[in-house]
């Protein structure tokens, strides 16, 4: 038997595995040799997944069961794509306790309670390992939707600091920021702020999801073998 019959492809998570992004990432992912399984809320992940869990990782017991289950059929993911996220187009004023803890739980939480159990299982297992984390340019610029920038601002000090405390056991860990990327997500921005946006970009486009899905790739693989707590921007030069 050749040892590529013995070895099986590397194992890559996806959460958010079932909105735009996730998808595109899936099928990067997938289409560069990962067995690649995507976590949701829905089963809707893309056709290239080679399995599907549905959570809600905003609960961080979800998280944990989840992991424990991959980790007992599967082995510890190599790869971990933390791309779970809620968008809530709402004003400061508007907010209730109950929603900001929802942002924070889905976007921030699921992020860090995903990265805890992916280190503990690769740690024990003396294995290597890549985390991307998906940010976003509002958590660097600021954003009308307030408690979304800020979560997304957490998200990026997150990758910063686990970026350095995960690299003596040969984790990487770092984030890419998109900009406006042609999503549903971003069809639910108020149509004036979005043309706004759109005309402030050098580019003169949003984004699509699999020029984000590339950028994941890169910072996955061994191309950015010694990237580590680092922040990709994908936003067609709006700063």
């Amino acid at each position: 038997m050749s040892t590529a019959e013995r070895t099986p492809p590397p194992l890559a998570v996806v959460t958010g595995g079932a909105g735009a992004i996730g998808r595109a990432v899936t099928a990067a992912l997938a289409g560069a040799g990962h067995r690649v399984l995507s976590v949701d809320r829905s089963d809707a992940a893309d056709p290239a997944a080679h399995g599907t869990l549905v959570a809600d990782l905003g609960d961080p017991a979800a998280v944990e069961k989840t992991f424990r289950l991959i980790d007992e059929e599967y082995g510890p993911p190599a790869v971990l794509v933390n791309n779970a996220g809620i968008y809530e187009a709402r004003d400061f004023l508007d907010y209730r306790p109950e929603d900001y803890r929802r942002v924070f739980d889905v976007n921030v939480g699921a992020a860090f309670f995903a990265t805890q159990a992916l280190a503990r299982g690769l740690i024990a297992a003396g294995l290597p390992g890549s985390v991307v984390n998906i940010a976003s340019i509002s958590g660097q610029s600021g954003s009308p939707d307030s408690a979304y920038g800020a979560s997304k601002g957490a998200v990026i000090a997150l990758t910063l600091g686990l970026g350095r405390s995960l690299a003596p056991y040969r984790i990487r860990v770092n984030a890419v920021a998109p900009g406006l990327i042609d999503t549903p997500m971003a069809a639910r921005i108020p149509a004036k702020r979005a043309q706004d946006y759109r005309d402030r970009i050098p580019l003169g486009r949003f984004g699509a999801a699999s020029e984000v899905a590339s950028a994941v790739l890169h910072l996955a693989g061994p191309d950015a073998g010694y990237t580590t707590a680092s922040v990709l921007d994908v936003n067609g030069g709006l700063h």
